[in-house]
């Protein structure tokens, strides 16, 4: 196990460890343990994200749009890390053997709190580019004869060329914004609400951890995409339990990463 050490001001320094790459079982097997433990807070933190997914189908639905359906999915990818500061919150409160109480939940402790904004800003912008490109693919399919109807837009998606053309597409181009969403924030988010540190640095060292770790963080990512495919495919009802248990794997994953859980257990 080797340690990169980063300045982060005049005495603050975090180290990115080198972890096995099947270090993301023990973050998910952690993680579980967290929801298990304050599930009542957990499901109540995974209401919100379910709520705006359903919200957005219906606005797409009235709009006669739901072919920005995968847009949406998509975006969800980007926000999500900064819908579960709470999460990361419950953990290192049990991690500190602390009580945990519902205005905890509502208002979390973050030592950086406009540089979490800064991150946020960040992720908004990534999800706009998304959001026009998945614009001009959806024009694009309409002036290809895209059926007005919601319900033949999946007939055309999966059975015309250009609807699979549209598909192949906005699916590559999702997919590489998500993962440059991913890597700039999968630290850097429960650092900047843990320590007292700006957000360049702080993506900085998401980015380094991610290429100091590129099996684990690339399986954990692979684990986080198929948790949330299948909780789509329940309608959202899933992410009730699936995002609060991925809010908690995050904050293990930033924990282990950084080095904080070595530093407890040898101080």
């Amino acid at each position: 196990m080797s340690e990169f050490e980063i300045t982060l001001g005049e005495n603050e320094r975090v180290a990115v460890v080198r972890l096995m790459p099947d270090a993301h079982w023990l973050w998910l097997a952690d993680g579980w343990v967290d929801f298990k433990a304050t599930w009542r807070y957990g499901m109540l933190i995974g209401m919100v994200p379910v709520a705006v997914a359903w919200g957005m189908v219906l606005v797409l639905w009235q709009a006669n749009m739901l072919g920005f359906l995968p847009a949406v999915c998509g975006g969800f990818a980007l926000v999500g890390p900064i819908l579960a500061i709470g999460c990361y919150e419950i953990s290192r409160l049990r991690a500190l053997g602390k009580p945990i109480t519902l205005q905890a939940i509502v208002r979390p402790r973050i030592v950086s709190p406009g540089q979490v904004a800064i991150i946020a800003f960040v992720l908004m912008l990534i999800l706009m580019v998304w959001a026009r490109l998945a614009s001009f693919l959806f024009a694009f399919a309409s002036s290809a004869g895209e059926p007005a109807r919601n319900m033949d837009f999946l007939d055309f998606a999966l059975q015309t060329p250009e609807g699979l053309m549209m598909v192949s597409i906005g699916t590559v181009v999702g997919a590489a914004l998500a993962t440059i969403g991913y890597v700039v924030s999968v630290v850097s988010i429960p650092l900047a609400a843990n320590r007292p540190v700006d957000a360049m640095t702080a993506m900085l060292v998401s980015v380094i951890a991610v290429s100091r770790n590129k099996g684990a963080m690339a399986s954990f990512a692979f684990n986080i995409a198929m948790l949330v495919a299948l909780s789509l495919a329940t309608g959202f009802v899933g992410l009730l339990i699936v995002f609060p248990w991925l809010g908690h794997a995050t904050y293990h994953c930033y924990q282990a990463i950084t080095g904080e859980t070595v530093q407890k257990a040898t101080g």
